[in-house]
């Protein structure tokens, strides 16, 4: 009887708290228990796309592994929310935010603009600051360097009433050479070339043109005799003479008396000092035109003389008092003394020279 009742209860003297679970009790357990988990997993993996996938495969793995537990869960999961965090974050040093290049590039290009929008207004202010100057100083006077008032010459003379003598170099021979194309002007003006001297009277035709915005008033005119010597002493050879009126205004200076001022006749036929009226130089306007008669008195033989001299413009301009030296072309004028004796020398007669 004993034996039979320790048999009969010998399977349950195992308590089954201590002996825990067959493997096939533990397998189908451990089913039940992880079956909720993938099917969430699934779900995660479905609406969340390959990552999350791949998150739950690795979560799943650290719950399969050995002593896994909830710290393998804990390090998978925050593998898993790695690169989320990540994004959130400031990028690394070295590295460029989204966008950064372009964003330079535009920065670049609106500090391009801004500097050569500057650098046109700046050189529009100093282009109007110029004009200003410039503007203000040609109201007094021309620019640094540039003349306010410029005058040219020209020598000629009035062969209807005057004569265009010329006492020739020594030894000169003229009068046996014809005359190249009936015109004696080209002899004579040979003859001054070679060493000879106008003499008695010329007319020098003064060209004044003014640079400024301000008018320039003509006051005085004078000789300025800048030195003498002896006229040549060869024969004396002339053309032209009094055979009509001269239709230019005449204004005359006296070489014999250098220190008298220009003259002129008036209108009721006195000799008046020059100029009788005001006489104006345009504005930045077309160039004047002055022609004055210069007599060197008359001498014979060997005690004529020669007069080097320039003339000496003077003018006023707005407030200011000016001279201008005029001279031809850089060097004195120069005319010797006339002859009242016309019939001794020679005189151009069609293609020669004729004596008298």
């Amino acid at each position: 009887m004993t034996d039979t009742t320790s048999e009969e209860h010998e399977p349950t003297g195992q308590p089954e708290s201590t002996a825990g679970p067959t493997p096939e009790a533990g397998a189908e357990g451990q089913a039940g228990q992880d079956g909720p988990d993938e099917s969430l997993a699934q779900e995660s993996q479905e609406s969340q796309g390959p990552d999350a996938g791949q998150d739950g495969e690795d979560a799943q793995e650290g719950r399969e592994a050995p002593g896994g537990g909830g710290s393998g869960d804990g390090a998978d999961a925050a593998d898993g929310a790695g690169p989320a965090a990540g994004a959130a974050e400031d990028p690394p040093d070295g590295a460029e935010p989204e966008g950064g290049p372009l964003r330079r590039r535009v920065t670049g290009k609106l500090r391009t603009l801004a500097l050569a929008a500057g650098g046109v207004v700046l050189s529009a202010a100093v282009a109007a600051v110029v004009s200003a100057y410039l503007d203000i100083w040609s109201v007094r006077e021309p620019p640094p360097g540039a003349p306010r008032i410029t005058a040219a010459s020209e020598v000629w003379w009035d062969l209807l009433s005057d004569h265009h003598l010329v006492r020739s170099a020594p030894g000169s021979a003229y009068e046996k050479e014809p005359l190249p194309d009936d015109d004696a002007q080209d002899t004579l003006a040979r003859m001054v070339t070679a060493g000879g001297v106008d003499a008695g009277t010329m007319r020098i035709r003064l060209i004044l043109s003014n640079f400024t915005r301000t008018p320039a008033t003509i006051t005085s005119l004078r000789a300025r005799i800048e030195s003498t010597r002896p006229a040549p002493t060869g024969p004396l050879y002339h053309c032209g003479g009094p055979q009509g009126t001269a239709e230019v205004s005449r204004v005359t200076l006296d070489l014999a008396v250098p220190q008298r001022p220009a003259a002129e006749t008036n209108a009721e036929g006195k000799q008046v000092q020059y100029p009788s009226d005001k006489l104006q130089v345009a504005a930045q306007g077309e160039p004047a035109y002055f022609d004055v008669q210069v007599f060197a008195g008359v001498a014979e033989g060997p005690a004529a003389l020669a007069y080097e001299f320039v003339l000496d413009v003077g003018y006023t301009q707005g407030d200011r008092q000016e001279h201008l030296i005029v001279d031809k072309a850089g060097r004195p004028f120069a005319l010797a003394q006339g002859t009242n004796d016309w019939g001794q020398g020679f005189r151009c007669q069609g293609k020669a020279w004729s004596a008298r």
